[in-house]
């Protein structure tokens, strides 16, 4: 319960600390930069055990509602980076704040992350999915015949026959015109 109400008093400093960190060692648009708040705001509620009543049944909505946050077009390690800093940011802005965290407590912290990190990539996975997808369809794969397969049996009904080419490429002739002469004054 003291982790938790030590993440939600240092949570602006423990952000401001990870963005710095991601910016220096990693660079670039951050992956999970939306997510920051949100992840630390249920870390310490989580912690604290004073989640409201209706998420308190659902201990992995948390998880999912901040998951979603995270940008979808990111490389998973640069997700998993991204959180081993904000475990780095946390316990390092509690350090310099002369907070002192039991073991348990820095175990059950560091196991929400986890789980937080994880539901993150598996929400990217699903979404790499959907996106897989869209962009190459199902696979369609033929019935192997004589697997219990009913064949059509022979005419059935079946669609009226394409024209041919040949007849397509004369026009027909026009009425009246067989007898005129071509061209005309001949």
């Amino acid at each position: 319960m003291a982790v938790g109400l030590l993440v939600e008093e240092q949570r602006g400093e423990i952000a401001e600390a990870w963005r710095r960190a991601v910016s220096e060692e990693l660079g670039g648009e951050e992956a999970i930069g939306f997510a920051v708040g949100p992840l630390l705001r249920e870390l310490s509620l989580a912690l604290r055990g004073d989640a409201p009543p209706g998420r308190a049944a659902r201990g992995a909505d948390g998880l999912l509602r901040c998951g979603v946050l995270v940008r979808s077009g990111a490389p998973p390690a640069r997700v998993a980076r991204e959180f081993k800093l904000l475990h780095r940011a946390l316990w390092d802005t509690l350090r310099r704040a002369g907070r002192i965290v039991a073991i348990d407590e820095r175990r059950a912290a560091d196991e929400w992350l986890d789980e937080a990190l994880a539901a993150a990539l598996e929400r990217l996975e699903r979404v790499r999915m959907r996106i897989d997808l869209l962009e190459h369809g199902p696979a369609v794969i033929a019935p192997a015949r004589g697997a219990g397969v009913a064949t059509p049996r022979p005419g059935a009904l079946r669609p009226p026959p394409l024209p041919s080419q040949r007849a397509a490429a004369t026009p027909p002739p026009l009425p009246g015109a067989a007898a005129a002469p071509w061209p005309p004054g001949e």
